[in-house]
């Protein structure tokens, strides 16, 4: 079950960085599939794709970090940011057209949650 849930953390730190790459160099896109925006608008919110880029970027590095961390507090404040980004993820989802946050943010952070949680 360790294992699995390795596996699972690393999509996430994966779909987290990729995610990040695709907010800062491909926004239009990436704004044109999450919401109804104009051209002219989607244009208007480049820097808020920045900004979101910052944040899933950061959250992929402090989970890279926390293998930093000695071994009793790595799976905890792992589960802990698993448990925000499933969270964050919901609300984002909620808010958004299509699927794309909910498939590529939520699911891989909530298997990665159920692993742990059968892990411990």
């Amino acid at each position: 079950m360790l294992s699995l849930y390795l596996l699972a953390l690393l999509t996430v730190i994966l779909g987290h960085f990729i995610f990040a790459y695709l907010q800062w160099f491909k926004w239009p896109g990436v704004c044109k599939r999450l919401t109804d925006l104009t051209n002219e608008e989607v244009i208007k919110t480049i820097s808020l794709g920045r900004s979101f880029a910052s944040y899933n970027g950061a959250i992929a590095i402090g989970l890279c970090l926390s293998f930093l961390l000695p071994e009793g507090s790595q799976r905890p404040s792992q589960a802990f940011v698993l448990a925000l980004i499933v969270g964050t993820a919901a609300v984002g989802a909620s808010g958004t057209k299509g699927n794309m946050i909910l498939t590529y943010r939520l699911m891989p952070a909530a298997a990665a949650l159920v692993f742990w949680l059968l892990n411990i």
